[in-house]
């Protein structure tokens, strides 16, 4: 079955690809706006990606986001090894995935109005008990890339073979 969303996530690949060959040689501030506009693209291709998944689950609908697909086919009584999965990568702190969403998250959050006021100081210390934010680097979007490539391409794989 010919999936029409495929070369939407080819193309937010290649468009993150090319925006990591640019990186070197630039300034900070470039390098910075190149290294958002590539967690940009992998957002988009991961987005895409899941728009494709639910066309080959032939699930009917664009999902917002991978639980959209999970609680449809849960509802069908269905399971997708695909999905568990993404699931499985989305709940790990450390894997590349959950790092690029955080990163993503972390690019679209306005900073918040007492870090934009800084009117009285914090006579109190701030300690985040949680984890530390992503750190986004070349070295780290080159991998979430490469991940992201050897990802869609085993699934896409295994969807096929189904």
């Amino acid at each position: 079955m010919s999936n029409p969303f495929t070369g939407q996530v080819a193309s937010a690949l290649r468009k993150a690809q090319l925006l990591l060959q640019l990186t070197s040689d630039v300034s900070p501030l470039q390098s910075a706006a190149l290294e958002e506009a590539v967690v940009l693209q992998l957002w988009k291709a991961y987005r895409a990606f899941l728009v494709e998944l639910s066309h080959q689950l032939q699930l009917g609908f664009e999902p917002e986001s991978l639980q959209m697909i999970a609680d449809s086919l849960e509802t069908q009584g269905r399971a997708s090894n695909e999905v568990k999965e993404l699931q499985q990568l989305n709940e790990q702190p450390d894997s590349w995935l959950n790092q690029l969403l955080q990163a993503w998250t972390l690019l679209m959050s306005l900073p918040s109005n007492t870090e934009v006021k800084r009117e009285a100081p914090n006579l109190i210390p701030i300690h985040n008990v949680g984890r530390e934010p992503v750190t986004i680097t070349v070295q780290g979007l080159t991998q979430w890339h490469k991940s992201m490539v050897e990802l869609i391409r085993r699934q896409r794989a295994n969807l096929e073979e189904c």
